[in-house]
């Protein structure tokens, strides 16, 4: 089954603070064809943080998605994994050996694990090993630039019983700058035979073409290039079918951000609702005439009905 989930499709990564299930069904609804949440901490199920558990949940309207662990301790990291099966039932399990950010590598989590190539084994396998469905796994190219382990850390994962592996071919202290090696992922498709998915600047349709065509890869993953723009799914999807992609219209860009503010007041409650989607309506405002203004404005908000108000009058005019 799930070679047909991400054959030639489009997935939304995982980002922190930004894909909770409202971002997630806005996705779903504009084409990504599976969707994957927020890093999960396999030690903070270990103590027991029901906020932690609580990143796991979905709606079924999410379908296909995956639960994404990061951890550095094998049985921690498969306990986790056969609960997330218990409680939410996800489609697929991803472990998450990719993620350069201090407070994650610090504790020889996210990328860090591509220091130590058994460690990222044992962990593939007895996360693998402990539930019935696909557990995929998304890496980075290194922790070094030009020191590439991306092939060779592949193929362990296709050993240890991974079902796909996704590749952002960036190393750790590239961070997100410059522009990621997409010739990476032509590697390690040629490399392994299961899917491989790529991630990293796709920002459009044409990019994501691109990235199809120069790497081979069965699927790309698009993570910020969403952020403002959950319509390139919708795009993409234009683009393979050979169609002409119509952009959304003032008031559907009005009405979709509104719809979010009052999803996320309605699972989070106000003071969340006001705080975080501060950023995410300045995100779709972004480069718009006279978004300078607005942005500003949205930022100094004292409420989320301010926001969706200064919203409404912006696409009004």
């Amino acid at each position: 089954m799930f070679p047909d989930i991400i054959k030639n499709s489009a997935v939304l990564a995982p980002l922190a603070g930004v894909t909770d299930p409202v971002y997630r069904r806005v996705c779903r609804r504009l084409g990504a064809d599976a969707v994957v949440t927020e890093m999960v901490s396999a030690d903070g199920l270990h103590y027991k943080s029901e906020n932690t558990a609580k990143l796991m949940e979905f709606d079924e309207s999410e379908r296909p998605v995956g639960v994404q662990f990061f951890g550095s301790d094998p049985e921690r990291l498969a306990n986790a994994a056969r609960f997330a099966c218990e409680r939410v039932k996800p489609d697929f399990i991803d472990l998450n050996a990719g993620c350069p950010v201090a407070k994650v590598v610090k504790n020889g989590a996210g990328s860090a694990l591509l220091k130590d190539a058994a460690l990222f084994g044992k962990i593939v396998e007895a996360m693998s090993q402990a539930v019935a469905i696909p557990v995929t796994v998304k890496i980075r190219s290194g922790w070094n630039m030009y020191e590439w382990v991306d092939v060779e850390f592949a193929r362990i994962a296709q050993d240890s019983g991974a079902a796909a592996v996704t590749l952002h071919p960036r190393s750790q202290t590239m961070m997100f700058t410059g522009h990621s090696f997409w010739e990476r992922i032509a590697a390690v498709k040629e490399a392994v035979s299961i899917p491989v998915i790529g991630n990293g600047d796709v920002t459009n349709a044409a990019d994501a073409m691109k990235m199809f065509a120069e790497t081979g890869c069965d699927a790309v993953m698009i993570g910020r290039g969403s952020l403002g723009n959950p319509w390139i799914f919708a795009e993409i999807k234009a683009a393979q079918r050979g169609e002409a992609f119509i952009p959304p219209s003032s008031q559907e860009r009005k009405t979709l951000i509104i719809d979010q503010i009052r999803a996320f007041r309605e699972a989070y409650g106000e003071q969340r609702a006001c705080g975080d989607m501060k950023k995410r309506v300045a995100w779709h405002l972004k480069g718009l005439p006279g978004a300078g203004a607005a942005r500003a404005e949205v930022f100094a908000s004292s409420s989320s009905l301010k926001i969706e108000e200064i919203v409404d009058r912006f696409f009004g005019s």
